[in-house]
């Protein structure tokens, strides 16, 4: 029987990998069939404090929200009291989330030869749409000591992996949102990488049932702010008298970012855990890819694609795939001297009405794959 689950994180990128594990973390709690000790080890508390308000920065070992809450690098004095809570309290599953690897004293511990207890590791990886995704799940790996035990596990968006978190909080969100009327003007939520954002500002200007663009902090706000200011300053946007407004967010609590997601018509997404809430959230987006050396990232875009491909008509299809290649290629890309991304992206904002279908379409599917959580608790009580 599981009794404890001890969850490894390292923020890496701004706050997506704390987003992902503590939505993890609650899925879990919801689907366990008996009481769980759950314990989140991570090395900023900073950030975890962004998304979980309650989260105090200053201690090294806290509960909060049924769970324990350790700083991966506690300070001498609460690494003693830390140490002798998992020697008298020994793991007994550990996830690495996203293959971050186990603070010093952790690894001390489970690889120690007078450490009696068999330990299983499970390496929960990045969200992929590529097909090693359906090949590295449930994966072996080999470890030091035959007492560690450590095996892959993939979410995905085929029946083949682990699928996503179908977390109870966000659940209740989308279900509201899918109650209540399509509103006659499209409201936009815009959260993205660094990048030109002036061929988008010009298209949500051109587009007529435009409510407002609401403004995600973060890396992309800075581009978008230099592009709207520079178009409405602009002798073109001066004489058609084109204006539309803007919303600058505050950073907001995971659960009130996921209702604002679910609520709004037309997203740009970026990360991991807003991609998969935008799956799963059946609107009309466009995803920001993290972008990386030679355009590797359109390999992931073009292998998401391909997975959506099945439950859109093909002319609507080739809208969304020249808009999603053209936002996730590098400035310096050469494309086709007919593009015209202005173009593009309004004919994708244009026939919103009729994406939208074809994306609840796959998010109904992504849902019919069943919860992560869930998946991920059976698989534990299979080799625990």
């Amino acid at each position: 029987m599981v009794r404890n689950i001890t969850l490894l994180c390292k923020v890496i990128d701004n706050f997506g990998d704390i987003g992902v594990v503590w939505r993890l973390a609650r899925a879990l709690k919801e689907c366990a069939a008996a009481p769980l000790d759950l314990r989140i080890i991570i090395d900023d508390l900073s950030a975890f404090a962004s998304v979980a308000p309650g989260v105090d920065t200053e201690k090294d070992d806290q509960q909060f929200s049924g769970c324990r809450i350790l700083r991966w690098s506690p300070g001498s004095a609460a690494l003693a009291g830390i140490t002798s809570f998992f020697e008298e309290n020994p793991p007994q599953v550990i996830i690495e989330c996203f293959a971050c690897g186990r603070p010093e004293w952790l690894e001390t511990l489970l690889f120690d030869k007078g450490f009696p207890e068999t330990v299983q590791i499970i390496n929960l990886e990045y969200l992929t749409a590529e097909p090693y995704a359906e090949e590295f799940h449930k994966l072996m790996s080999l470890t030091r000591s035959a007492r560690v035990k450590k095996v892959n596990f993939m979410p995905g968006f085929t029946p083949d992996t682990g699928g996503l978190i179908l977390d109870g909080a966000f659940m209740k969100s989308l279900e509201e949102s899918r109650r209540s009327p399509v509103p006659e003007k499209t409201d936009f939520l815009f959260f993205s990488y660094e990048r030109d954002c002036a061929p988008i500002v010009d298209a949500l200007s051109k587009y007529k049932k435009l409510g407002k663009v609401r403004l995600a902090p973060g890396k992309g706000e800075a581009p978008f702010m230099k592009a709207y200011e520079a178009f409405f300053a602009g002798a073109a946007c001066r004489e058609s008298g084109c204006t539309f407004p803007v919303e600058k967010l505050p950073f907001l609590p995971q659960p009130e970012w996921d209702s604002l997601l679910c609520r709004s018509g037309f997203l740009f997404i970026r990360g991991e855990d807003s991609l998969s809430r935008a799956c799963l959230a059946g609107k009309p987006f466009v995803w920001h890819a993290y972008p990386q050396s030679e355009d590797y990232q359109l390999v992931k875009v073009k292998a998401l694609l391909e997975c959506m491909q099945p439950y859109f008509p093909g002319e609507l299809y080739s809208i969304v795939k020249n808009v999603w290649l053209w936002y996730n290629s590098a400035p310096a890309a050469e494309l086709a001297d007919s593009f015209n991304p202005e173009k593009f992206l309004l004919q994708m904002f244009d026939s919103i009405e009729l994406l939208r279908p074809c994306f609840e379409s796959f998010s109904a599917f992504l849902i019919k794959n069943g919860n992560l959580a869930v998946h991920l608790m059976t698989f534990i009580s299979e080799i625990v």
